[in-house]
């Protein structure tokens, strides 16, 4: 790309200058018949014997100083000279790109280096830190958006392999093995993950030259929530200007050159969800159309074609926004890693040692510490750590602090002597009915509509709960969506005209939200019916609040839920729990708990939070529940903490939960004194020998009705092997045992033999795949098998028996006093003839099945039972 040759005079000489010979008189003799708008030729008698610079003189009296340059490009053109027109031409937009740069940033730099908010003294340019960006080719439409953050950076530290970070100046780099990439790259985060501050940031590094010098020429920023309220048709020169001056933008630049050209539009999820549009639209640019179509246009590629696009959005929007979009790829925005939650810190405080301070005090604080991947919330925590002494706020704030608990002892430090009873119930109204009406930009005069004077917006501005907008000054934004649906849920409990009850209409148009758009407000619903909290607001800021009504809606919520299938999937379960701990009553507790049999938490519980929150709703439950905790890591303190729960539970499944010999002693009392208890599963846990011995003989006697004890993987040896012996011999009710993955052995299997052929014995059904077993044990399996009139089923796969040792089994086998009805084993490497006798036994036994086993992760054969 050419740079241009200085101010239009100058440009306009180098041009004329570089007419040889003939070509000049042409070109004053062409000028002098050139007619345009409102303007008269120069007279002949005047361009005669003037030379280039008087020529250019001439023009700029004539025509002004854009005027000027566009003539002489014409005349230029008309004379045949295409390639001084054109090197001219360029000059004039490279000119244009300049101003529009300076504006560019003029107006961005003036709110990244200016102080946040009025009481504050860190900009962004000060506090800035580089984000987490990845990679993904299977974007998925999450209501649930902080959880799913919070779970990917979990999937991050577990395996930090897999994943596709890039930077941001590499965002339209080829993602896909044939090296191509999309016109189109979309952002995806949820609220506070700094989106927007990124794309602010993008557009002062391009204007400051320092990122896509040579790739783009121009880089526009389209603001959703502006595009909401623009109201009125406009261009889509209005749609990229906005109310940017005149002279830094050449339609005909952007036509030519779409192919280096960005637009940025930042907040698609703030729009009105627009779809396609019906109707074909117009390709002028300068056509005025709806602003909503304009921006459909763009994404579908229906408009400026050929230019790129940066989309940022909430996942909560991706349905809409995937209808509209044409060929994208995909960046999830992830906040921040552990150590740039550190290094936003430091940058926010500038002292070292303050920062430092803050930063420790709240790793101590798990609750808070797990916000800190959003930005928003490292900036609202150090907003109110410096407002406030560290150590009364962040270490008042409990390790068990709920989300909503968080934000209003945050909001009582941001508002302390700032808010009035009015101004809140104000705050609440406006919060309130954005939500509802998916409105998350206000304007003055809406702000104004709901009772909020300047007074009040000064002070709200001052404590750090609303912004300005970055590019229209009289526009407004809770400073995180948090804020929002906290006032929003706080306005519910609000007594107005001396009622107490919710708004039936807009309170039921909240809970039926079952796509969960609205769930970040329901928590708050719960959280803000606790009583002590209630109290809390009274004090600090004279709310008069009631929670009559609203428990027995939000029971109702509950109820509508459970019905839905997808309430159980995503972490949403979890998710009730936490908010029914939030509210701490443990009869509505009570009630809730009543509607969910069946809690399948599998790979879910990480923070002390979960753990106290599942505790507490198993502790008010009064029924029976199937409890499926499969990858959890537990602990000493984590398996305590559930205790009560584990006491009332049926069915318990701790697979995969790091538990150790020592939490053997914690099960024990809980299968001893929980006769409800028909299924416990502590595979793939290191309980080893003494575990399981101290285990069996809490068990042995002591009236337990366990049906199923699965210990596959547990590093059990042969010594375990006698105590398992006992308990099978004393039991009647434990029909399944699973010791698979086990070294147990021949001597191991021996002794369990003894207790498989005791008269008391109940066992049904015995797993012991891969138990380094030989054809030498067969003699005492093939006696066990028919000893038992219980047994059934036995798994005997990826052990070494043999064609011996499969012989004498098949012997047994065709015994009538043999009740086996499957038996899985490793065909692979037997012989034809034993393989012959085994289809022998099947033969006499038609109920019997044989059953090739295959090792976990082994690809079966099609139509091969496994």
């Amino acid at each position: 790309m050419e740079e241009a040759g200085g101010p239009p005079e100058e440009t306009l000489l180098f041009a004329l200058d570089d007419l040889r010979g003939d070509n000049f008189k042409r070109f004053k003799s062409q000028l002098c018949f050139l007619k345009t708008e409102g303007k008269a030729p120069i007279p002949w008698s005047q361009l005669r014997d003037a030379d280039p610079v008087d020529t250019v003189q001439l023009m700029l009296q004539a025509y002004g100083t854009e005027g000027a340059r566009d003539a002489a490009v014409e005349v230029l053109k008309a004379i045949g000279l295409q390639g001084s027109a054109s090197r001219l031409q360029k000059w004039k937009w490279n000119d244009c790109r300049k101003k529009y740069k300076q504006h560019i940033q003029e107006t961005f730099r003036s709110r990244w280096e200016q102080p946040l908010h009025p009481d504050t003294t860190v900009s962004l340019h000060q506090s800035y830190t580089d984000l987490l960006l990845t990679r993904t080719s299977c974007p998925q439409e999450r209501a649930h958006e902080l959880m799913a953050v919070e779970r990917k950076h979990q999937e991050m530290e577990a395996h930090p392999e897999d994943l596709l970070e890039v930077r941001l100046e590499s965002l339209f780099d080829s993602d896909n093995a044939q090296g191509q990439s999309s016109r189109t790259t979309v952002l995806l985060g949820p609220a506070g993950a700094g989106k927007t501050t990124s794309m602010w940031k993008l557009m002062l590094d391009w204007a400051s030259n320092n990122l896509w010098q040579e790739r783009f020429d121009y880089v526009f920023y389209v603001a959703g929530g502006a595009v909401d309220h623009a109201g009125e048709p406009m261009s889509m020169v209005d749609l990229l200007l906005g109310s940017f001056p005149p002279g830094t933008l050449l339609v005909e630049d952007i036509s030519v050159n779409q192919d280096h050209i960005l637009v940025i539009v930042d907040g698609f999820d703030e729009l009105e969800c627009p779809g396609l549009p019906g109707k074909m639209l117009s390709s002028d640019l300068h056509r005025k159309q709806a602003p909503e179509n304009l921006v459909t246009g763009l994404l579908g590629k229906k408009l400026l074609a050929r230019s790129h696009l940066l989309v940022t959005s909430r996942p909560t929007a991706l349905g809409s926004l995937q209808l509209s979009l044409k060929s994208a790829q995909f960046v999830e925005v992830l906040g921040f890693r552990p150590a740039q939650r550190k290094e936003y810190f430091h940058r926010f405080f500038g002292n070292r040692e303050e920062a430092a301070r803050a930063f420790e005090t709240v790793q101590r604080n798990e609750t808070l510490s797990s916000l800190c991947f959003l930005p928003a919330a490292c900036w609202i925590i150090c907003s109110a750590a410096r407002q406030k002494p560290q150590s009364d706020l962040l270490k008042g704030i409990p390790e068990t602090a709920t989300l909503a608990e968080i934000h209003m002892l945050l909001l009582f430090s941001l508002l302390e002597g700032r808010s009035r009873p009015s101004n809140v119930e104000a705050l609440c109204s406006l919060a309130r009915d954005g939500l509802l009406h998916k409105t998350m930009v206000f304007s003055e005069e809406v702000l104004k509509a709901h009772g909020l004077s300047r007074p009040d917006l000064r002070a709200l501005l001052s404590g750090c709960v609303l912004h300005q907008d970055v590019l229209k000054v009289a526009t407004y934004k809770f400073t995180h969506l948090s804020f929002q649906e906290f006032f929003a849920a706080l306005s519910f409990l609000l007594e107005k005209d001396g009622s107490s009850a919710p708004s039936p209409t807009n309170l039921n148009e909240v809970l039926k939200d079952h796509s969960g758009g609205c769930f970040g407000l329901v928590r708050f619903l719960f959280g803000l019916s606790n009583t002590r909290r209630l109290g809390a607001l009274q004090k600090m800021w004279g709310c008069q609040t009631s929670r009559r009504g609203l428990l027995q809606e939000l029971l109702r919520w509950v109820e509508d839920e459970a019905k839905h299938p997808s309430f159980r999937k995503c972490g949403r379960l979890l998710e009730l729990c936490r908010c029914v701990y939030e509210v701490e009553d443990v009869d509505f507790a009570k009630s809730v708990m009543g509607h969910f049999p069946d809690l399948d938490l599998r790979d879910q519980l990480s923070t002390r939070l979960d753990f106290a929150a599942l505790s507490f709703c198993l502790s008010a439950s009064e029924t029976s529940h199937s409890l499926r905790l499969s990858g959890c890591t537990l602990g000493p303190a984590g398996l305590e903490q559930l205790l009560p729960g584990l006491q009332t539970s049926s069915d318990i499944q701790l697979n995969r939960c790091g538990l150790s010999t020592a939490a053997c002693e914690t099960l024990a009392s809980v299968v001893e004194t929980n006769q409800g208890l028909t299924a416990l599963d502590l595979g793939g846990n290191p309980l080893h020998d003494s575990g399981v011995i101290h285990l069996c003989s809490r068990l042995t006697g002591s009236g337990s009705r366990l049906q199923s004890l699965r210990l596959n993987s547990c590093n059990l040896t042969s010594v375990a092997c006698e105590s398992l012996s006992q308990l099978l011999a004393s039991s009647r009710c434990l029909t399944e045992l699973d010791l698979g993955e086990n070294p147990l052995g021949d001597l191991g299997v021996q002794r369990l033999c003894e207790g498989l052929k005791h008269p008391q014995s109940g066992l049904q059904r015995l797993t012991l795949h891969s138990c380094g077993l030989t054809a030498a044990v067969c003699e005492d399996l093939a006696s066990g098998m028919e000893a038992s009139t219980a047994l059934t089923e036995l798994g005997l796969g990826d052990n070494r028996l043999g064609d011996e040792g499969v012989r004498q089994l098949s012997v047994a086998l065709k015994r009538p006093s043999c009740s086996l009805q499957r038996l899985a084993l490793t065909m692979d490497f037997l012989s034809r003839t034993t393989k012959k006798k085994l289809q022998a036994a099947c033969a006499v036994h038609p109920q019997l099945l044989l059953v090739s086993y295959y090792p976990p992760g082994f690809p079966a054969f099609p139509g091969e039972d496994s």
